[in-house]
């Protein structure tokens, strides 16, 4: 699956801690630009939970990123 997000509001170092913590259940690809590209790979293995499984990987990017921003407005 391929995602594009906006890399002005999401955090790189989001995706990149959500990649290292979700890498037993899927591998992600991240290409930074102008957008932000995510290609989501859930393993064969958890096929039946994929949607559960990219939904909190997108979940848990968009709450760090919230995090991040909260953060950097102090």
């Amino acid at each position: 699956m391929k995602i594009t997000l906006d890399p002005e509001f999401y955090s790189l170092e989001a995706v990149a801690d959500m990649t290292q913590q979700f890498s037993d259940f899927m591998r992600v690809e991240s290409v930074a630009g102008e957008e932000m590209l995510l290609i989501m790979n859930v393993k064969q293995e958890y096929d039946e939970e994929r949607s559960q499984i990219i939904n909190a990987f997108l979940n848990n990017i968009l709450e760090l990123s919230i995090q991040d921003i909260m953060n950097n407005e102090r």
